[in-house]
């Protein structure tokens, strides 16, 4: 089974939502390949889900480069020139 659109377990959850909203979500499904109100509303929860995944992991890798010190920021440099020659020799090839 695949995690990433089903899971073994499922909870139930109500929501109440405006009217408009749903009229929205019945025409959406209408018109795609998903015909369940519940595995749409579960796939946009992921997708959020994820977005702010991936945020986090943005935001530690911002905090991170900005608490290096100069010496630091120097040899990430260095690094950095290092791995583009590496990469230029490999394309080369």
């Amino acid at each position: 089974m695949d995690s990433e659109t089903s899971s073994p377990v499922k909870i139930k959850v109500t929501a109440s939502l405006d009217t408009e909203l749903v009229k929205a979500i019945d025409a959406y499904l209408n018109q795609s390949n998903i015909r369940s109100r519940s595995r749409l509303i579960e796939n946009i929860l992921r997708s959020w889900y994820h977005q702010q995944k991936k945020r986090e992991i943005e935001s530690q890798t911002e905090q991170y480069y900005l608490s290096l010190s100069d010496e630091e920021r120097e040899e990430d440099r260095e690094w950095v020139k290092t791995a583009a020659k590496s990469a230029e020799h490999l394309w080369e090839e």
